[in-house]
């Protein structure tokens, strides 16, 4: 009995041990973990409302819009984006291993519409892609770089017709149909005029033959540094006007444009960024992403078209990145996306009445993350030449005063990108290992204006490398960082950067990871 009693002693205590473990290291992520999220990717609407499309994990899943459990709806092969109901609900329409595809939504095997093999150039875009069901629901429109160039076509429900839309020599992108079915505006682009032109052109819904010459709603100033170009636009319901996003101002701002042609009308002004515009089904408000609280997060806010004052459409005790926003068919809900530092991405539901509770239909971060996630500090310092940088700054938990921290820049991409309040578990892992991380926001960054984003216009490797020795600098002079143990990384374009920082500033980090960047 002794024997056995020690035994069992010698196990519960060591369960207790281990359950202690657990408890105290469940927060501790590893590199596992970072794979482990898999936020929703596409949504669509169902036309009546009671159903979202989802693309989640390669596949469309089904799910009621109130929430509820999804159902899958496809099993086949290469991941799926672009989801677009046909007008009765019936089928769903998406892109898929380069060509369009549509399924039955009571399910069955997906239908293959188009076969063109892929042209030449970026593979991103030389497949077919982006479909989008014609209001009238005979055809599918989407884009294709099977000609060697970005162009517009049409294919029938059943897959038995293809036809271009515009023939152009030029690139045509972002198209959308006119609620009516009779026409499409798009972005026609080319080096003569790359920011692009909004052009409408009709179709005729019986054909999907273009019908007279399209129309040149505006041409847009070519931008210096050549990372702005007009896109998308989103018609009213009644086919009679388009928003579209515009930098006449030098920020991105919501305008509206008569489909007849007509001066641009601005709907938003301000030094903040107003983008994704989508009208309510009674073509009284706008639904747009803004960065009026901070540029470094997005929000949704209702804009009503009379020039009436906007409102924020549901209040959030941290900050994140909201997008994709669509109304219910009724106009009294907005689903949208948000992610945070603390989330991955997941589908919202707020109702328009000011006020209101938003509700998450989704949650897509693993329970092995509770506890695991911090938020970063968006702080500010100055580069060489005066300039002002933003940057996201993690921290290592329970960080001591005196104590100074190994350090980690990770660079961004393109270098028209930037670093926001979002989900980032890389660099969340990196500061539970012990590292500061600092994420500048280097001049050629967008979410700034354009005078900000073209900064670094026939000086690459200058002010923009300048901007990130600084942020190094400001964590030792902070008494945060050890000089002696600094860092550098990205990818693409922060790739080339972290090229740059090594020979230009080569005595000032101690270890680089250049990822994909251009080199010699």
């Amino acid at each position: 009995m002794r024997t056995t009693y020690s035994a069992f002693t010698f196990l519960a205590t060591a369960g207790i041990l281990l359950a202690q473990s657990t408890t105290l290291e469940s927060h501790r992520l590893t590199l596992e973990d970072l794979l482990s999220p898999e936020a929703i990717g596409d949504t669509a609407l169902s036309p009546d409302g009671k159903t979202f499309a989802l693309a989640r994990a390669g596949q469309i899943v089904l799910m009621p819009s109130e929430g509820g459990w999804p159902v899958t709806l496809t099993s086949t092969a290469g991941g799926k984006t672009g989801l677009s109901w046909s007008p009765d609900g019936r089928f769903l329409a998406y892109a898929s291993e380069g060509s369009i595809w549509s399924v039955r939504v009571s399910g069955g095997p997906p239908k293959r519409l188009t076969h063109a093999a892929p042209g030449p150039g970026d593979p991103r875009s030389a497949a077919d892609r982006d479909p989008q069901w014609s209001p009238t629901g005979r055809w599918i429109l989407f884009e294709t770089g099977r000609t060697g160039r970005n162009s517009l076509m049409v294919v029938s429900e059943d897959g038995a017709v293809n036809n271009a839309v515009a023939e152009s020599r030029a690139d045509e992108d972002s198209p959308a149909w006119a609620p009516d079915g009779k026409s499409i505006s798009y972005t026609e682009r080319s080096p003569e005029y790359f920011s692009g032109k909004l052009k409408v052109l009709k179709i005729d819904p019986k054909t999907g033959q273009p019908s007279g010459d399209p129309a040149t709603l505006y041409t847009s100033p070519t931008d210096r540094g050549g990372g702005w170009s007009i896109r998308k636009a989103q018609w009213s319901p009644d086919s009679r006007s388009l928003a579209i996003v515009l930098q006449e101002t030098g920020w991105d701002h919501i305008y509206l444009i008569p489909a007849s042609g007509g001066t641009p009308k601005a709907l938003t002004k301000g030094e903040f960024e107003d983008t994704n515009p989508v009208f309510s089904p009674d073509g009284k408000s706008l639904a747009v992403v803004s960065t009026r609280k901070g540029l470094e997060q997005s929000d949704i806010w209702i804009v009503p078209v009379d020039g009436a004052s906007a409102r924020q459409l549901a209040e959030f005790k941290t900050p994140g990145i909201e997008s994709s926003p669509e109304w219910s068919p009724d106009g009294r809900e907005i689903y949208f996306h948000r992610n945070t530092p603390l989330e991955s991405t997941d589908l919202w539901e707020v109702a328009i009445t000011p006020g209101a509770s938003p509700k998450a239909l989704t949650h897509t971060l693993p329970r092995n993350f509770d506890g695991a996630l911090h938020m970063p500090d968006k702080i500010e310092y100055t580069s060489k030449d005066g300039t002002k940088i933003a940057a996201m700054l993690y921290k290592p938990e329970g960080m001591k005063p005196g104590v100074r921290y190994p350090a980690m820049l990770w660079i961004h991409g393109g270098p028209e990108g930037e670093d926001v309040f979002r989900f980032d578990p890389w660099a969340q892992y990196l500061a539970q290992q012990g590292y500061l991380v600092l994420e500048p926001n280097y001049r050629g960054s967008t979410g700034y204006g354009e005078k900000f984003r073209n900064l670094n216009v026939e000086d690459s490797g200058g002010g923009e490398v300048d901007d990130v020795a600084a942020g190094a600098h400001y964590l030792v002079d902070q008494g945060l960082a050890d000089p002696k143990r600094l860092a550098i990384g990205g990818g693409s374009h922060g790739g080339t950067m972290v090229a740059y920082a090594v020979t230009k500033v080569p005595t000032l980090f101690q270890a680089a990871i250049e990822m994909y960047g251009v080199v010699d």
